[in-house]
């Protein structure tokens, strides 16, 4: 499972680089690596996630693998038309805030890493889903003012989560057990 973490925590971490640079940048690339990459850690995890929660795996799976999607649909517009998608945001910030929490609570349950991390990994997916509802609502911008601390709780789970894969890989923190 040791290269499993890697994996996982390279794909969080460059994932979520190239959907921040995704406007600035080479956009229909990065938009599509980002696809690839919210679908390659849903597989990925899927074998690690299924012991402690076949039903939960698998929503897992097929919620990155929806969000991938999302993905993937908006670099192919971008790239065969040259605009760029608008108002796609909140559909994959629902998938991205719905697979978190199903993450979060097999991570709480499985002790593959500190509780408390887990726990940083339910609040921030619960403020993000907060904050797309505030959006679609039209009480405020995910993207600016005040709706930019619905980010925030998630974002930490996000750098924190595949820098603790990258460095210790999955714990059992019950048992102390290293998997």
């Amino acid at each position: 499972m040791r290269t499993t973490a890697v994996v996982v925590g390279l794909l969080f971490l460059t994932s979520t680089a190239a959907f921040a640079a995704s406007a600035h940048v080479a956009g229909a690339l990065l938009v599509a690596y980002t696809g690839l990459a919210v679908a390659g850690i849903g597989i990925a995890l899927f074998p690690v996630l299924r012991p402690h929660g076949a039903g939960l795996a698998t929503g897992y799976l097929v919620l990155r693998t929806a969000e991938g999607l999302t993905l993937l649909a908006a670099a192919l517009y971008l790239a065969t038309s040259g605009h760029p998608v608008t108002g796609y945001e909140p559909l994959v910030y629902a998938f991205s805030g719905a697979g978190g929490l199903v993450l979060s609570g097999l991570l709480l349950r499985s002790g593959l890493v500190p509780k408390w991390l887990a726990v940083l990994g339910v609040v921030g997916y619960a403020a993000l889903l907060t904050g797309v509802v505030s959006e679609l609502a039209g009480v405020s911008e995910l993207d600016s003012g005040p709706g930019l601390a619905f980010y925030v709780p998630g974002g930490l789970f996000e750098l924190v989560f595949p820098i603790l894969l990258l460095a210790k890989g999955f714990t059992r923190t019950s048992g102390g057990v290293r998997r």
